[in-house]
């Protein structure tokens, strides 16, 4: 299942009309959805993104290889062009940051992005919107950092007067083949069965066995990463064509766990 969510009912509309999605009223919220998609229209603002993502995702409770979408417009300087659309690695807000992890191929640029409390007419030296940190803080109660997207559309150059209903009606239409694509490579990744097989699962899991849940997260984001990107399969250390993963032999200390994983996640991603 994809969850999306959106800050504009003009943001929906495209999604709308091409998932073709019809109105439901399982929450107080405008939703949509079909069989494989289910739609909210949080409001504008990052308590209204995070409340409403939080009702959204606690009354369905998603599945382990169910992803999360937020699209939406935003403002950017002018070293992006009106209607580019571009993925956010990383979501800022006051003092605090938050980092997606795009595992999956696209040809889309990557930036980082900042969340502000109100419309803004100084010209910032990042894109900008008012929903992603929100969005962020709620989904990752629920979704892993390699399940939950940021798909942004550059409607202005911090002009946020020029910014009408119809053009960010526009503007998304005008990406919805962009869309497609990344989530199609997103859906890739997301789904572990076709990733890895059952015997790189079973190693997975019993390395998984020795951390929290938060480094297991950590530790097979990883993985995923190593997979896609070296497209090799995941062997432990000692075997033919070892990935160099070492699997502990005795139970972990806190601080071992911790030295542990750093171990393991520089080894995958180097």
């Amino acid at each position: 299942m994809l969850y999306i969510t959106v800050a504009l009912s003009a943001e929906a509309r495209p999604l709308i009309e091409h998932f073709k999605l019809t109105r439901t009223y399982t929450l107080p919220y405008t939703m949509f959805e079909n069989e494989q998609i289910r739609l909210i229209v949080t409001g504008v603002g990052i308590e209204n993104a995070m409340m409403a993502t939080s009702a959204f995702l606690g009354h369905f409770s998603p599945s382990k290889t169910d992803m999360l979408l937020n699209l939406g417009i935003c403002a950017a300087p002018k070293n992006f062009e009106i209607g580019e659309a571009f993925l956010a690695h990383k979501i800022c807000y006051k003092d605090g940051f938050y980092f997606p992890d795009i595992l999956f191929e696209h040809s889309l640029k990557e930036s980082d992005i900042q969340s502000v409390d109100e419309p803004t007419q100084e010209m910032l030296e990042l894109p900008a919107d008012m929903e992603s940190y929100g969005v962020y803080k709620a989904a990752s109660r629920f979704f892993s950092t390699h399940q939950i997207i940021f798909f942004k559309v550059v409607s202005d150059h911090f002009e946020p007067l020029y910014v009408s209903k119809e053009l960010a009606i526009s503007l998304i239409f005008q990406n919805l083949k962009n869309l497609e694509a990344v989530l199609h490579s997103a859906a890739y990744v997301s789904n572990k069965d076709p990733l890895f097989s059952q015997e790189e699962k079973e190693l997975i899991t019993s390395i998984s066995d020795h951390l929290t849940k938060a480094q297991s997260d950590s530790f097979y984001d990883a993985c995923c990463y190593y997979k896609l990107h070296h497209k090799k399969p995941l062997h432990p250390q000692g075997t033919s064509h070892e990935s160099l993963i070492k699997v502990p032999k005795d139970k972990l200390s806190k601080k071992e766990r911790s030295e542990y994983l750093e171990s393991l996640i520089k080894t995958l991603t180097l």
